[in-house]
This record gives C-alpha cells, sequence and structure tokens, in this order.
C-alpha cells in the first residue's frame, strides 16, 4: 500500500476518514529507503508533473494532513522514519503558508513537495494496520496478500485468520485494538 492511498481510505461500516493508520513493515527496502531519504529535497525534473499532481491535490483537498497525522511508523526501519518525520515537517510548512496558488507552491516549496512525494508514492507498506477511531473496527494490511488493506465488513471476515493476525503482530498492535477491537479481538 502507498501512504498516498490514506488521504482516501474511510471505514466502509461508518465512511469515518481519516483512518488511524500504523505500519508495520516495508515492502520497501532498507537499502531502498535510505537511498530515498539520501536525496529527499532535491527537485528532480522527472517528477515534475507529479509535484504539479500533488499541488493541484494539496489545494483541492484531496491530501488530507490529518491523515498523515493519525500515522505511527511502528517499523523497525529508521530511514521510513526519517522520511515520515520529513513529510510530516513538509506538509506543516505547506499548510503554513498564506497564499496557497499553484504557483508559488510550485515555486516555493519545491524542497517540501519532493518529499511528500517520495513518502507518498516512491514507498511501499507490506503489513500493518487500519483502525476507525469511531467505531473501533480495524482491518489489515497485507494480510491475505502483501501490502493490501483489506476493509471488508464483518460478514466477509474470517473469525479465526483475524485473530491469528492480532496475535501475530500483537506488540506492534495497540491495546485498545487487543482488547476492544471490532470485530474481533484477544480479549
Amino acid at each position: 500500500m502507498k501512504p498516498w492511498l490514506l488521504n482516501i481510505l474511510a471505514c466502509p461500516i461508518d465512511k469515518h476518514h481519516p483512518l488511524n493508520a500504523y505500519f508495520f513493515t516495508w515492502e520497501t527496502s532498507e537499502e531502498e529507503m535510505q537511498k530515498l531519504v539520501s536525496e529527499i529535497g532535491l527537485f528532480k525534473e522527472r517528477f515534475k508533473k507529479n509535484y504539479q499532481n500533488l499541488v493541484k491535490q494539496l489545494i483541492d483537498g484531496t491530501i488530507s494532513p490529518q491523515s498523515i497525522r493519525v500515522l505511527e511508523d511502528r517499523s523497525a526501519s529508521k530511514y521510513s522514519k526519517l522520511l515520515f518525520s520529513e513529510a510530516v515537517k513538509s506538509l506543516d510548512k505547506i499548510e503554513a503558508a498564506q497564499d496557497k496558488s499553484e504557483d508559488l507552491l510550485l515555486k516555493s516549496f519545491q524542497s517540501e513537495l519532493d518529499v511528500l512525494h517520495c513518502f507518498f508514492n516512491l514507498v511501499e507498506v507490506e503489513s500493518g494496520l487500519l483502525v476507525c477511531s469511531k467505531c473501533e473496527r480495524w482491518y489489515p494490511i497485507g494480510s491475505s496478500v502483501e501490502t493490501i488493506p483489506e476493509l471488508l465488513p464483518d460478514d466477509l471476515r474470517e473469525k479465526d485468520k483475524d485473530i491469528a493476525w492480532l496475535s501475530r503482530w500483537r506488540k506492534l498492535i495497540p491495546v485498545n485494538v487487543i482488547e476492544n477491537g471490532r470485530p474481533f479481538n484477544l480479549k
């Protein structure tokens, strides 16, 4: 799952957005992540169209800053944590801008746009958890197929499979999900 997807995902039961996200492992290797981090913030001509699209999404509200702020990287990757931290700082700087015209954002925030582009689009979550803070339902990322979030309604979920998944990732899952998560928990 690309982190960008957090901008549009909502709970299928109550339509709440944003979902709290917890990333456990990355499909992107630590070496690839390190290379990305060493190059973030440098304007790259090959991504110019991507930066333009990102600016449009920031202006039209497709990019949901709150969806990024409820993300927690619980992986063992120091580089993914650094990339995430830089993405939040970049988002804060852009949000603080008085003038949010396309031209100004493209000219004044080239470094920040590159950081956001890298975080949203160039790394891939392998496994993790999405949680609706409104109804306490949880949804695995990578349970059946690596990198794919599984936002299924309760009646289509498999209890034994979900319990096994919760048990496997227990140390990285928030206590409230372990004890009170819906539709299943380990209590």
